[in-house]
């Protein structure tokens, strides 16, 4: 297979990589920071890497069609580059909003833009022209206090996903969305950076490895999937909290600093 994933130098991007080329893919992989893009590359039997910030939405167009051409294919475009955001809805400025919203949103609308028509000119291999998986959170589905914005752009992620889902279905586009809950990668110190404080919460809280995440999401890769939850029992901690949400803020009022 042939896949692109953007945000690939850390985390759940370089994890997935990792996965992916242990399964036997081919690989293209963009990011920001040309040097540690260039290690995990290398890590990954000389996949292709490119440089380029999804802020940039020329930029991220213009990625997936390098890959394409680099590949001579796309299976799958793994949209997952991202940033998070520590700020109440209150404290959120004009500024802070349209940055997240033009890296996490913006880029990943770009992604799919440029993806759909190389994918659609593709014949069908094992049921599928091609997929695009975006990678949201958990916190699409239910936002966190003092997380407004970077739930906001999940929650847009998702739905920008579910749209595409069913716009592409006929023409045998996969659209998967991804809902990790908390993982263990350097997302939280990039957050603590931008925010000038940690995204952290009191108590226990559902938490699991990037490479928990990156074997779900390549699981979902070779069989293709409306959407992967890599922490199950979240998915239905969530729907419950759709049904119940004052018991929902009560039990997230908890989790505040």
């Amino acid at each position: 297979m042939a896949i692109l994933i953007t945000g690939a130098s850390s985390g759940i991007g370089e994890a997935l990589a990792a996965e992916l080329h242990r399964r036997g893919a081919r690989l293209a992989l963009a990011a920001r920071r040309a040097d540690r893009l260039a290690a995990v590359a290398a890590r990954c039997g000389g996949a292709v890497p490119l440089v380029c910030d999804v802020g940039d939405s020329a930029a991220a167009e213009r990625c997936v069609h390098q890959a394409q051409a680099a590949l001579g294919r796309l299976d799958t475009v793994v949209l997952n580059a991202g940033y998070g955001l520590a700020r109440t809805a209150e404290t959120t400025s004009d500024a802070e909003w349209l940055a997240i919203l033009r890296v996490n949103l913006l880029g990943t609308a770009a992604g799919l833009r440029a993806a759909v028509p190389l994918l659609r000119a593709q014949p069908v291999q094992d049921g599928w022209r091609g997929q695009v998986m975006i990678v949201s959170s958990s916190l699409g589905r239910r936002a966190a206090p003092d997380t407004a914005a970077y739930s906001a752009s999940k929650a847009a992620q998702l739905s920008l996903a579910e749209a595409a889902r069913v716009e592409l279905a006929s023409e045998r586009i996969a659209v998967t969305s991804v809902h990790p809950v908390r993982t263990t990668t350097p997302f939280f110190d990039t957050c603590a950076e931008v925010s000038g404080r940690q995204m952290e919460f009191r108590g226990r809280v559902p938490t699991q490895t990037p490479e928990q995440v990156a074997r779900a999401m390549a699981d979902a890769i070779a069989r293709p999937r409306p959407e992967v939850w890599p922490h199950r029992s979240t998915r239905w901690l969530i729907s419950l909290a759709t049904l119940c949400p004052s018991l929902a803020d009560r039990i997230m009022a908890g989790h505040r600093r």
